[in-house]
């Protein structure tokens, strides 16, 4: 039986379920599949994990917005190139060498129109097509079948309970689809505590005092490089509280640009003179963190910029990465880049029932990598076991990607401007992936039964107990969690990339350090892997002095030495 064939079955069955449930069946519905040939599956069903469980059909009229995500070409040499430090490819290079070419996106583009979708767009980077259309479209064009769908904590999502399909025709182009599930979604990684007295070794630290403890104020501030801050929501009252916090510390004030993806309801569409978004406040204890912790671990910065998503769905975090990576005129490129959020990894993967996000925006991290952008991100707060289900290959995505930058967590024991240790924080996030390989610069450090997986690469204070005391709505709170471990890192790798401006792409270039650079994390847990001498699937190669890391880039520095586990 073809696979049309099976389809057709599966969807008169469909089709009846929603009239049984008094769904109004439109034409389009029953519009035939576009004549494009053979289909291929290209995903599974979506997984619920966690509890989640279909609640109903969902209406055929329901507008989606979907994202087809194409493959990189002769990606195998991309790698190659992305593992050698100190190198940048021109953006005429990636586009030539390495991105879709225009055909195979507007053979995409093609299929969506013909197949009934409308506002068809290929991205700049011709690595993502969107389109809009309603439900009934979708389930026809990718031969699958969406449903309602109750999460566990009682949101109303929808989901593909069967696998989606495209044409034959577009396989080789073609990675994922994404717009057809928004049970999974990013989640933000701030824990929140109130100010607290200094007990033995271990209290808050004010963002400016960071620089001091961990060498960066050594270095001249990163006055010549753009940062990002990758988020969802309004970003006024995050600016609002940047402009205090630089005010009240006699800091320079901060040049900053908001950058709306998706703005006020239009796909596509792009603002960047409405700091609120046109939605309402989303996550400002996240972004205040991110913004103040970047400024005062960089001592400032040429422009940072806020990159917002409508909402943390996968879909639209991707569409606001694609924007990180290819600006609109106008827009600053930044060299570094701060994601303090994440998701199970398996709700991304393609081959474990997610929906093919992680393997869409693994990318556009390689497109970013190869010109020189680092995105660094925070490993989570859920121990070692991120997607909650016992396994020890558990981890967040986008940390997990082998293309970012990803910052685990510790206790801080530190006076306002002498660091003393640090022990892994027992919430930080750090376990292997389960299905990203770690690249060349890491995978000799890996060990036992998961050997070769991708796992952290360097920690920082995250623990709330040792947090950042930042300024929130006129007042203080201490805010600790991997939120706060991956902006230190963003605005130390910015001060570092001040001094040595042809750094590139970081993660190649800290595992070519000398471990002398490095504080190493030894002790501590986080319910599933151990901090240990050397590199570990916990803290990564651990916390280091910027000011020494910066001298050893700037005097080719030496392989980084990792004990045998």
């Amino acid at each position: 039986m073809s696979n049309v064939h099976r389809f057709s079955r599966r969807r008169s069955l469909a089709l009846a379920v929603a009239a049984v449930c008094g769904v109004a069946l439109s034409a389009v519905a029953l519009a035939a599949v576009p004549a494009h040939g053979h289909f291929t599956q290209l995903t599974r069903a979506t997984s619920l994990f966690n509890g989640g469980a279909v609640h109903g059909p969902v209406s055929l009229s329901k507008s989606l917005h979907v994202v087809v995500a194409l493959k990189l070409r002769n990606d195998t040499q991309l790698q190659a190139f992305l593992q050698q430090p100190h190198q940048r490819m021109s953006h005429a290079q990636l586009a030539a060498q390495h991105l879709p070419t225009p055909s195979q996106a507007q053979a995409v583009a093609d299929y969506l129109t013909s197949a009934g979708f409308r506002n068809v767009q290929i991205a700049p980077n011709r690595l993502l097509v969107s389109a809009d259309g309603s439900a009934a479209v979708a389930q026809a064009a990718f031969q699958t079948h969406l449903a309602t769908v109750r999460t566990r904590n009682g949101r109303m999502a929808f989901a593909n309970t069967s696998p989606i399909h495209i044409p034959a025709a577009l396989a080789g182009s073609v990675q994922a689809v994404l717009g057809l599930q928004n049970v999974h979604q990013m989640h933000t990684l701030a824990r929140s505590v109130s100010p607290s007295a200094m007990v033995g070794t271990i209290s808050g630290h004010y963002p400016t005092e960071f620089a001091d403890i961990y060498n960066a104020s050594s270095l001249p501030a990163a006055t010549s490089v753009a940062v990002g801050v990758w988020g969802w929501g309004s970003m006024a009252a995050t600016i609002a509280d940047l402009n205090n916090f630089t005010s009240n510390n006699s800091l320079p004030a901060v040049n900053t640009m908001v950058v709306c993806s998706d703005y006020n309801g239009i796909v596509g569409a792009v603002s960047t003179t409405d700091p609120t978004c046109a939605t309402s406040d989303q996550g400002e204890v996240e972004w205040a963190l991110d913004s103040q912790d970047i400024i005062g671990m960089s001592g400032g910065v040429a422009q940072l910029t806020f990159y917002a998503a409508p909402e943390p769905s996968n879909a639209s975090i991707t569409n606001t990465l694609s924007e990180i990576v290819n600006p609109t005129a106008g827009e600053s490129t930044p060299m570094v880049v701060n994601a303090s959020f994440g998701e199970c990894e398996r709700a991304t993967d393609i081959n474990q029932g997610g929906d093919g996000s992680a393997q869409a925006d693994d990318a556009l991290f390689q497109a970013a990598a190869a010109t020189g952008v680092t995105f660094t991100v925070s490993t989570g707060d859920s121990g070692a076991d991120e997607c909650g289900d016992g396994a020890l290959d558990s981890a967040s995505y986008p940390a997990s990607s082998p293309w970012v930058v990803a910052v685990a967590g510790t206790v801080l024991r530190a006076t306002t401007t002498q660091w003393g240790r640090e022990n892994l924080w027992s919430g930080s996030g750090g376990s292997p992936s389960s299905f990203e390989i770690a690249q060349p610069w890491q995978a000799p450090l890996t060990y036992g039964s998961f050997s070769g997986m991708r796992g952290p690469d360097v920690a920082f204070d995250a623990s709330p107990s040792s947090g950042s005391i930042i300024t929130l709505g006129g007042g203080l709170g201490q805010v600790g969690g991997t939120s706060l471990a991956a902006p230190l890192m963003a605005g130390a790798w910015a001060r570092i990339l001040q001094s040595n401006p042809s750094a590139g792409f970081a993660a190649p270039v800290l595992y070519s350090l000398p471990a002398s650079v490095f504080h190493d994390v030894r002790s501590g847990s986080n319910r599933g892997w151990s901090a240990l001498l050397g590199w570990d699937y916990a803290s990564g190669l651990g916390s280091f002095d910027v000011g020494a890391a910066s001298a050893a880039i700037g005097g080719g520095g030496g392989p980084t030495q990792a004990a045998a586990h």
